[in-house]
């Protein structure tokens, strides 16, 4: 067991090397201010004019111009949509009486001088 555990200690040791695992550059950018205890979140706008930006630096990061790498735009034209062509299969089915609320509903609709039908009838205009 302890020869096991001496091996995965060795094999941690040298995987870096083995695989050849290439580290990025960059820069380490350390806060200032707030992390370092000089300014507090609250009070970073204090006595400053209206529209002055706090005193952190923002470093700008410029694109690289890696080139476009996307393929040339293919441009479809526009056409007419079909007309879908209705197939009736089997029998067709008349819809049943209405009954039971939808009975009512339908006789208060089809009563004259209802509010419904104002109401419809100024849709309609």
């Amino acid at each position: 067991m302890r020869a096991l555990a001496l091996g995965f200690a060795l094999l941690s040791l040298l995987a870096p090397s083995l695989w050849g695992e290439e580290v990025l550059p960059y820069a380490l950018t350390e806060p200032r201010g707030f992390s370092a205890g000089t300014v507090s979140g609250r009070s970073v706008y204090d006595n400053k004019a209206r529209g002055s930006l706090d005193g952190e630096d923002m470093p700008e990061v410029r694109p690289v111009d890696a080139g476009s790498g996307l393929p040339a735009p293919h441009i479809v034209p526009y056409a007419k949509v079909p007309e879908a062509t209705e197939v009736l299969i089997g029998s067709v089915k008349r819809p049943a009486a209405p009954s039971g609320e939808d009975r009512v509903f339908e006789q208060i609709k089809a009563e004259p001088g209802t509010s419904y039908l104002e109401a419809a009838e100024q849709l309609s205009d």
